[in-house]
């Protein structure tokens, strides 16, 4: 639907890419609302006619609907609507009234004429902005809409030997830790990052980014901040001391890992378009690129900073690529879903995160797999204590985080999170800090067992 739609701006975009990955069902214009990080239905509606784009109801109409084309076309139910409807909870009549609302013709006429003659029904439907502005002319500073996003920690102050509990709305997910104090957290769904003072175990403000940030890095000055904002195709560049927006790189697709080089003048960012993107930090521009055999979610820099680890997910490899020419230097299959990577800071281990199966630990000079931990099985975040002492292993589906030895390779035990934890960071002061998209943040000294009490 996009790529019909060539005039969007990054609003716009992150609109369609909400409602796209929802399949049309965010749930109500308040809901899209938060995600986007606007403060109500009538920013929405203006955002929507700047756009030249039709009302919330109808266009999310039009999505569900290409939705279930897509999966008729795709022989999911033989076709039938019925069958369609039951996969996005719909009943039978509202489903059959909403194709009739949306397309003025029935579920017949649709799958007669085909999904691209529909296409262009919707496109007669919209139309290119007015206004239309490029993006070297949009505003940088978003303007905060974060009055909504409740946060709360232990009345009592922290004690930094005994584990805390942060509580923040928005869905919190990734994590960039500043020294010993200091973390910035992204809000998945509030289009914010969060401000996490790490001595006082507490949020302390907000900061808007737009909509979906995923991950977020420092450069090594701890000045800079960079976030990839998913739904906007986009990355945030931050003034990290006073906590501000000072621009946007565009990126071609939907943007998600992301690591700073060394120097902090190169991004190496992965997108939903199958592409290893390596960008000039100030002005955005693509210096290299390469084809991926399917999405990255996660990136590992080798310590000599000359080699760079990319999980492939679906395609259940990790790809070596040398940073300089950007070409693959070697492949490791290893199957299943490969997710959270990390090198040993002495540069001979590769530990990979699996979705579907075991931990993997490649021996980085032979290319071989030396070691499995079937306890692990099915982690996705993967992160490794400063001193190389620990690894933690996050599971999503199961709400718990297991902790290796990573000397011994032998499981030390499992932290009960709860929830559905996410990315794993650590402070300078000797903890471990666990995002959690369930609405918390675990703060817990290095090799503790016991989160906080909720």
């Amino acid at each position: 639907m996009q790529g019909a739609l060539p005039w969007l701006s990054s609003d716009g975009r992150a609109v369609l890419n909400t409602l796209v990955c929802s399949n049309g069902r965010v749930g109500s214009a308040q809901a899209l609302c938060r995600q986007l990080g606007l403060r109500s239905r009538f920013q929405l509606n203006r955002l929507l006619h700047r756009e030249g784009l039709p009302s919330y109801e109808e266009l999310s109409g039009w999505v569900c609907v290409f939705y279930w084309m897509l999966q008729a076309d795709a022989g999911v139910g033989r076709g039938a609507l019925l069958a369609l409807a039951r996969q996005t909870h719909m009943e039978s009549a509202s489903s059959y009234r909403l194709v009739r609302r949306v397309t003025s013709h029935c579920w017949k006429d649709l799958r007669r004429v085909g999904t691209a003659e529909v296409l262009r029904w919707f496109q007669q439907r919209v139309r290119p902005s007015r206004a239309e502005r490029s993006e070297h002319e949009r505003p940088v500073v978003r303007p905060a809409a974060t009055s909504h996003l409740v946060s709360s920690a232990a009345p009592r102050r922290w004690v930094r030997s005994r584990s805390q509990r942060v509580f923040v709305d928005g869905g919190p997910y990734g994590i960039a830790i500043r020294g010993r104090d200091f973390a910035y957290v992204t809000l998945s769904r509030a289009a914010a990052l969060a401000h996490l003072d790490l001595a006082n175990g507490s949020v302390t403000g907000f900061t808007s980014v737009g909509c979906t940030p995923t991950c977020v890095r420092f450069d090594d000055s701890g000045l800079r901040a960079y976030a990839t904002i998913q739904f906007c195709d986009e990355i945030a560049v931050l003034d990290a001391i006073h906590h501000m927006p000072i621009r946007s790189l565009r990126v071609p697709g939907q943007p998600f890992p992301l690591l700073v080089a060394p120097g902090g003048h190169t991004l190496f960012v992965t997108t939903n378009s199958d592409r290893l993107l390596a960008l000039n930090a100030q002005t955005g521009r693509v210096i290299n690129s390469l084809d991926l055999p399917a999405t990255s979610h996660h990136l590992a820099l080798h310590p000599g900073g000359q080699r760079l680890y990319v999980a492939t997910r679906s395609g259940g490899s990790v790809l070596e690529v040398d940073v300089n020419r950007f070409r693959v230097l070697r492949t490791f299959a290893l199957g299943g879903w490969t997710q959270g990577l990390v090198v040993s800071p002495d540069g001979t281990l590769l530990y990979v995160a699996n979705e579907q199966h075991q931990l993997d630990v490649v021996h980085l000079s032979s290319g071989r797999r030396m070691a499995t931990l079937d306890e692990e099985r099915g982690a996705v975040a993967l992160a490794l204590s400063p001193d190389g002492r620990l690894l933690y292993a996050a599971h999503a589906r199961e709400g718990t985080v297991g902790l290796i030895d990573a000397a011994s390779l032998t499981h030390q035990g499992v932290l009960a999170t709860g929830g559905r934890p996410g990315q794993i960071g650590f402070d300078g002061a000797g903890h471990a800090v666990i995002t959690n998209e369930a609405g918390w943040i675990d703060i817990l000294p290095l090799g503790t067992l016991e989160v906080a009490a909720a």
